[in-house]
């Protein structure tokens, strides 16, 4: 079981990046801020099991959707970013492995320099580890925990990921060889189900939720809502029933960035989706761009090039 594919691809563009994600897993990946894209992505793939590393992400990011066909996805957070990464709105810390829940979609809030890896395990491959091991606790009932907080075991896989990433990045050849099926099949395969504690454990940790991540996702509804809308900070906390402090608090905690920053970023977004569907004959950019908000060409041209790499007139050209 050497492996039949190493891919490796550093990303300037958060779509192209998402389309590369999309072939092989059914996700979006949406960027949140306002600052130049970047991404690399590692991908090795073996008979039954696949590792992508995610490194070196200039920008937080949302990833949303679904998983792949009959396989198990495990997640780790190999090096932490300024902010927590969440998961289905639960903050959660590095060590731990989470994400396994077949049935759950992914909803992730990634922050930038997020040192992030996915694993993904044919369920059948899985089955047949925990038969061998005696492991009969981890059925269906375990895997919608969809996560095991930090242990002495689950740091060794991983550390065992980390060397992973070092031997696909300096040592490749080796990972193409036969031996390198004892490395995730006969070796880490085996790690992984033992730093998987027994189910059910009355020592279980629960992850948590933030106090403002309600108002958080409160607020980015009344932005969607409102795209074309003209309001302030104070109307919006208006709208919420808030005030500025917990709403920028809330933001700064679960985006890195301030909620007007966040809302430019959605509204640069929804100009971009409407630009690449228009006729480049008949449509005006300057107006595209009053709908939204952006009265200032000159700093609507120099934030949206920030952001996707390339002017506005040139998406018109490839729309």
């Amino acid at each position: 079981m050497s492996a039949r594919l190493i891919y490796q691809h550093s990303f300037r563009n958060c779509e192209q990046f998402s389309q590369a994600m999309a072939a092989r897993r059914q996700t979006t990946v949406t960027q949140i801020s306002l600052q130049s894209f970047r991404c690399d992505l590692l991908l090795v793939e073996f008979d039954h099991i696949q590792v992508a590393y995610c490194t070196k992400l200039s920008v937080p990011v949302r990833v949303i959707g679904g998983k792949g066909h009959d396989s198990l996805e495990f997640a780790f957070i190999l090096q932490t970013g300024q902010q927590e990464l969440f998961s289905h709105r639960f903050a959660v810390p590095q060590g731990t492995i989470f994400g396994f829940d077949p049935t759950r979609e992914v909803n992730l809030i990634v922050p930038e320099n997020t040192h992030f890896c996915v694993v993904q395990i044919q369920q059948p491959a899985f089955e047949l580890c925990t038969q061998i091991m005696e492991r009969t606790d981890l059925d269906a009932h375990f895997l919608k925990t969809n996560y095991v907080c930090r242990s002495d075991r689950s740091l060794g896989v991983h550390a065992y990921l980390k060397e992973l990433y070092c031997l696909a990045t300096h040592h490749a050849s080796f990972l193409k060889s036969p031996e390198s099926e004892r490395i995730l099949f006969e070796d880490f395969l085996p790690q992984l189900v033992d730093a998987l504690p027994p189910f059910p454990s009355r020592s279980r940790q629960a992850l948590c939720i933030p106090r403002r991540f309600d108002l958080v996702e409160q607020a980015n509804e009344y932005m969607h809502a409102n795209l074309q809308k003209s309001f302030t900070l104070m109307d919006l906390c208006k709208a919420l029933n808030t005030s500025k402090r917990p709403l920028n608090y809330g933001f700064q905690e679960v985006f890195g960035i301030s909620p007007m920053a966040y809302l430019k970023a959605l509204r640069l977004r929804s100009v971009r989706r409407q630009l690449q569907t228009a006729d480049p004959t008949t449509t005006v950019i300057a107006n595209v761009a009053h709908q939204y908000g952006f009265w200032s060409l000159g700093h609507f041209s120099r934030d949206y090039k920030t952001m996707f790499g390339e002017l506005p007139s040139e998406t018109l050209k490839q729309g």
